[in-house]
């Protein structure tokens, strides 16, 4: 039976042998088609209200394009020329083909479905809504990695990794602008500029809001925000990358996009990248347990376990990639939570991951702890981030207690002026999550917090802000020219100068973008004084989301300037210096002048 079927194959592929080529790239167009087709209906089916002409129409699309997917593993591994070769490289496509298969044989064959269509008006029985979650993360999927497959694109407009970076971020957010304008999405009708400063806030990570996302937006609406987070954390071409690695094999266009964004080597961007997702899946596994288990027990939020499990989630995707979106009205002042240390310990503990950065995250776990002389064996930027980390938070932690004693934290306990000051410390450096009121902050404590935000985190986290690495080459670099050395060094080991100018470059051109956005809107909102305008910019550059409570009631053009400042924090300034010059070499050099300091 098997030499027949063989023998069957083959005259087969000899008669249509010449075909085979323009059979393949018809059904990988019909693909991207079929997936963005299906995305769409999706899209349309959540967003907007539905009429039974318009439920069977989405009914029939999602069975046929399931339909066409099934079809098309067929018959490409029916015509390669190996075809179990195929099988095995496309192993989990082929799991995903037998799966509709089954499901297909159980809804319509045995009424497992009891009757009702993949997409029901009014919700179906827990086994359809299971697979509706599932046919919708499929769908997802095969975009990403359908639009991962049009590189080709990418590369005759030659925008170079930089640029790709840039318009990933742009994409996502107009993306997700469209997104929360769908009537479905709100409990009120919504303008578009607040929809455009809402996924602009949630893609770059920031938390800032003109809007409380826990009142004006429904369950779809928060949904899509907290995808937004998750997906400009650990950034959308990350996330493409990894999955057209996963489906089709490594593609270096993508790796060179990784190695800028997380400044490692060609070589290590494939491994690291499918790191950087099984780290941000353990660590968001393990902080979404924490809170599901307590507020499960306490009921504290809801006695629901759905509600239970959709804040939980949240606030991890949002603590860990820090967000610093909160779904309660006032945020860690809630009483639920301005004084439960649990869950600030939890939020502390994912913000300060996040905030580490992907590389040290991968550094620490993959050097064995009981490896003699384990803090030897890190490697330098490892070392100087935690180092810098711990004595940021510290310092302003020590700040905060000490000059807001009698001020916010006047009336409280001992523990509790501690805990304050210790979350203020780890979540205003780039999260934004606050169990004080900011805009009750006295000067020098808003400055220290200011200086925070404008430092951020480490580089290829998931915060902003100007770098620690950045903040501490400055400073060893003004240290050596104060004891007239030839060389910056970091622990005997001599820094490039091509590294110590991009150093400045970045903090030029940071400082000029927090003046420049400082002036605008103290242009258009002359209503609000020097010192809360400066706090907001600030705050939008580092990708904080503190507020001093100005921003919901910046006119049309400030919020612009915040979004336009949230974008550039959130890409780096160097990324699009970079990006928007050319590299000119040149093989000459000038005379040498003096110049008075």
């Amino acid at each position: 039976m098997g030499f027949l079927y063989k023998k069957f194959r083959e005259q087969i592929k000899l008669w249509i042998w010449d075909y085979i080529g323009i059979v393949n790239r018809i059904l990988r167009i019909a693909s991207v088609f079929v997936s963005m087709l299906t995305l769409c209906v999706i899209v349309y089916f959540y967003g907007y209200p539905q009429t039974e002409e318009s439920f069977l129409l989405c009914n029939i699309v999602i069975h046929g394009s399931l339909l066409f997917y099934v079809l098309k593993y067929f018959l490409q591994s029916f015509f390669n020329v190996h075809s179990l070769g195929y099988i095995r490289k496309h192993w989990f496509q082929g799991i995903i083909t037998f799966s509709i298969i089954a499901w297909f044989i159980l809804f319509y064959v045995f009424d497992f479905g009891k009757g009702q269509p993949l997409f029901a008006m009014n919700g179906g029985n827990a086994f359809n809504n299971i697979v509706m979650l599932s046919v919708q993360l499929y769908f997802f999927v095969l975009m990403l990695i359908e639009l991962s497959r049009i590189g080709e694109v990418v590369d005759w407009i030659k925008i170079g990794p930089g640029g790709l970076l840039i318009a990933s971020f742009l994409f996502l957010i107009l993306m997700g602008t469209f997104l929360l304008l769908m009537p479905e999405m709100s409990v009120v009708d919504i303008r578009f500029l607040d929809a455009l400063f809402t996924a602009a806030s949630a893609s770059c990570v920031t938390g800032l809001s003109v809007v409380d996302i826990g009142t004006v937006f429904s369950f779809k609406g928060q949904f899509v925000i907290m995808m937004l987070v998750q997906l400009g954390g650990i950034n959308i071409i990350c996330f493409a990358s990894f999955m057209a690695y996963f489906y089709s094999g490594t593609k270096l266009r993508y790796q060179s996009v990784v190695k800028e964004m997380l400044n490692t080597t060609l070589q290590g961007s494939r491994s690291l990248t499918r790191e950087i997702i099984l780290y941000t899946f353990v660590i968001e596994v393990i902080g979404f347990i924490l809170m599901f288990v307590y507020f499960s027990a306490s009921r504290t939020y809801s006695t629901a376990v759905a509600d239970n499990v959709f804040f939980s989630a949240f606030h991890t995707i949002s603590a860990f990639n820090n967000a610093g979106f909160c779904l309660l009205k006032e945020g860690m002042m809630s009483p639920m939570l301005q004084h439960n240390y649990y869950i600030q310990t939890v939020i502390m503990f994912l913000t300060f991951l996040g905030g580490i950065g992907f590389l040290t995250i991968h550094n620490v776990f993959t050097t064995p702890v009981w490896k003699k002389g384990w803090w030897t064996h890190l490697q330098i930027t490892t070392k100087v981030v935690l180092k810098l980390s711990v004595m940021v938070i510290l310092v302003g932690a020590a700040a905060f207690f000490i000059l807001e004693y009698n001020n916010t934290s006047a009336n409280s306990s001992l523990a509790d002026r501690i805990y304050k000051a210790l979350f203020s410390a780890v979540t205003s450096r780039t999260a934004g999550f606050n169990t004080v009121d900011f805009s009750f902050l006295k000067m020098p404590t808003s400055l220290i917090f200011i200086v925070l935000m404008v430092i951020g985190t480490a580089p290829g986290s998931t915060g902003g802000g100007i770098k620690l690495t950045t903040f501490y080459i400055l400073f060893k670099s003004a240290i050596a020219t104060v004891l007239d050395k030839k060389q910056v060094t970091i622990s005997n080991k001599a820094i490039p100068y091509g590294i110590v100018d991009r150093a400045y470059l970045v903090l030029l051109f940071s400082l000029s973008l927090i003046f420049i956005g400082t002036l605008c809107l103290s242009i258009s909102d002359p209503q609000f004084s020097l010192a809360q305008i400066l706090f907001e910019v600030s705050s939008a550059f580092g990708t904080v989301g503190s507020s001093v409570g100005v921003v919901p009631l910046l006119s049309d053009f400030g919020k612009c300037v915040i979004i336009f400042v949230m974008y550039i924090g959130r890409i780096t300034v160097l990324t699009l210096a970079l990006s928007l010059t050319r590299r000119v070499f040149n093989r000459y050099s000038l005379a040498t002048t003096n110049i008075g300091i």
